[in-house]
């Protein structure tokens, strides 16, 4: 019994509903030109049955061939997710390994900038050193300026001879 009201107010609600809808001109002439359209349709393909019959065979072919593509197209799509799935494990261990490359190029720079920092100290004189240490150097430096004046005289008594 409650499926007979069920029913009876569906019927009734869907009956009020059309009628609300159909108090709008624009509704109500859109409604009256495709059932015209539908009517006109339905008489045509009655009289022309082998048209009707062309028709849903090209549209069951047109179905055919969006699901043949859509199957190809998952099948590509699944084969390019496996391919992923097998590659992840070895994309994986090259981020690993190359990681590692950085970490031992890392310490690497860092003892060669620990090599340089103490060589520059080495070369370079501490502030307790005073400019007399270096006074060898420097007579060798005046011995040499003396050395190269000697080599030039040389050379113009050399030019004198000729």
């Amino acid at each position: 019994m409650s499926q007979n009201k069920l029913m009876t107010g569906l019927l009734v609600g869907a009956a009020v509903g059309i009628i609300v809808s159909l108090l709008d001109s624009n509704t109500r002439n859109d409604v009256v030109q495709k059932s015209k359209k539908a009517s006109n349709s339905a008489k045509y393909y009655a009289s022309n049955r082998d048209e009707l019959v062309q028709a849903f065979q090209h549209q069951a072919e047109r179905a055919q061939n969006l699901y043949s593509r859509i199957s190809e197209d998952a099948s590509y799509v699944g084969s390019k997710v496996n391919e992923l799935k097998e590659m992840t494990p070895q994309v994986k261990e090259m981020a690993l390994e190359t990681k590692e490359v950085f970490m031992d190029t890392k310490a690497a720079v860092v003892e060669t900038k620990d090599d340089v920092i103490s060589a520059v100290k080495e070369d370079n004189p501490s502030p307790s050193t005073s400019l007399g240490d270096n006074d060898s150097t420097s007579g060798s430096s005046s011995n040499d300026a003396g050395h190269t004046k000697n080599q030039a005289n040389g050379s113009s008594n050399s030019q004198n001879r000729l």
